[in-house]
């Protein structure tokens, strides 16, 4: 299920391509997050990756 709801300014982490090292642009995780499924384009090399936090 997805929820999505309003948010605070807190620590977060940004997302970076790990090829270009190009930053996904507003958005960011927070530091202590469980992600696994979330997959983006990266805008300047259009590769495809996967994000999963452990």
């Amino acid at each position: 299920m997805l929820s999505i709801t309003p948010a605070v300014k807190s620590d977060i982490t940004h997302i970076v391509c790990p090829h270009c090292k190009e930053k996904l642009a507003r958005v960011g995780l927070h530091k202590s997050s469980k992600i696994d499924g979330l997959t983006f384009k990266c805008r300047k090399c259009g590769k495809l990756w996967n994000v999963k936090t452990e």
